[in-house]
């Protein structure tokens, strides 16, 4: 399963490593490679988090011409001071029409929107961001929630810890919640009740919810 990392200066770090610790979890759980996430940015290198911490690329945006089944946008706290990422947009724009499953965390729902992926699908952010998205994309339907929120292939989170919940999510739709589960324990969290374990339906639309750890 290749997974997209996409970082961008001043992403946020907390974000990228929750997901990438989920991932490798679920590759020791299985005795095997089964995600094969890639850290992609700008350029060949180095990209600063907003924390001032690097993370050095395994390739960047023009040189990324595979197929990859999810991708992942991280948001980032300076999203309200930051440029607008076009080149983070423009790559995204033409993956997300090819890629089975995009993964919005928190304000990265901004850059999903200006890429043109969120268009008549719910998305969910933090607080901070819905008057904004709503107000630049009408055509997005956006609401603050801290779920998990799937609708189409557009998966969101807006949760202070979006990167687990919505790695976990996956993890969930593609090993099954057993395994979910035993990621979510190992790193920490408690064992989800029984009624959050599933999608439940989204009363906003026909997108399926899943209640964060």
């Amino acid at each position: 399963m290749q997974v997209a990392m996409m970082l961008y200066a001043g992403f946020q770090l907390l974000e990228v490593s929750d997901a990438m610790d989920v991932f490798q979890e679920a590759n020791r759980l299985r005795g095997q490679t089964f995600y094969e996430p890639r850290l992609l940015g700008p350029s060949c290198g180095s990209v600063f988090a907003s924390s001032g911490a690097a993370l050095a690329t395994a390739d960047c945006y023009a040189r990324a011409t595979g197929a990859f089944d999810i991708v992942m946008v991280p948001g980032s706290p300076l999203a309200d001071t930051t440029p607008d990422h076009r080149q983070v947009v423009e790559w995204l724009r033409h993956a997300g029409a090819t890629t089975p499953r995009i993964a919005s965390l928190s304000s990265g729902a901004l850059l999903v929107a200006r890429a043109g992926l969120a268009d008549k699908h719910w998305i969910t952010t933090q607080r901070r961001y819905v008057r904004r998205l709503a107000d630049e994309y009408p055509s997005t339907h956006v609401f603050a929630s801290e779920a998990c929120v799937k609708d189409g292939n557009l998966y969101s989170s807006g949760s202070a810890r979006a990167g687990l919940h919505l790695a976990l999510a996956l993890v969930r739709e593609d090993l099954g919640a057993r395994t979910a589960d035993q990621i979510g324990v190992s790193l920490g969290l408690p064992v989800q009740a029984a009624d959050t374990s599933a999608a439940r339906s989204n009363p906003l639309d026909k997108a399926a919810r899943w209640t964060p750890t």
